[in-house]
């Protein structure tokens, strides 16, 4: 049975490494509240960042917009029980005005006061799939780990 539940979490790993790698994504960031945290109070700021990013690289009208014109992608929270943060690798929207290492540190600030922030640009989704979800073959996983960016998006 354990094998049986291990051979389950790697196909799901796996077919999030396979999701992450079809959705693009341009860039790979670590969000840290510098805190204990939790779950559904990092889930909720990572929600409320993403529409800051998008009011500001879209407009005040980018929740009229379509998904595939807003921030998507997905986040995997680690470390939920000590520094908790989050690992995205996201897809923003194009804008060759926005320096979007600059605006993902003051707006996380903005939600966390001491948080901090590591922007990197996508150069192997894999990889850096592999990585984020390294966790994912831990049995104390929880899937609630996994925020995917449009889910804050009103349909």
């Amino acid at each position: 049975m354990a094998q049986n539940n291990q051979e389950r979490r790697q196909r799901l790993r796996e077919g999030y490494i396979q999701v992450i790698q079809q959705m693009t994504p341009n860039a790979f960031i670590t969000l840290a509240t510098n805190d204990t945290g939790d779950m559904s109070e990092m889930t909720r700021l990572i929600g409320k960042f993403c529409g800051m990013m998008d009011r500001e690289i879209c407009g005040h009208k980018f929740h009229t917009y379509s998904s595939d014109k807003r921030t998507n992608g997905i986040f995997v929270i680690e470390h939920t029980k000590t520094n908790i943060h989050a690992h995205g690798l996201l897809r923003f929207p194009d804008n060759s005005t926005v320096d979007l290492p600059l605006l993902t540190a003051r707006k996380w600030n903005t939600l966390t006061k001491a948080g901090t922030t590591n922007f990197q640009p996508m150069y192997d989704a894999v990889g850096v799939a592999g990585y984020c979800t390294k966790e994912m073959r831990s049995f104390l996983f929880d899937w609630d780990q996994v925020v995917v960016a449009s889910q804050f998006i009103k349909h």
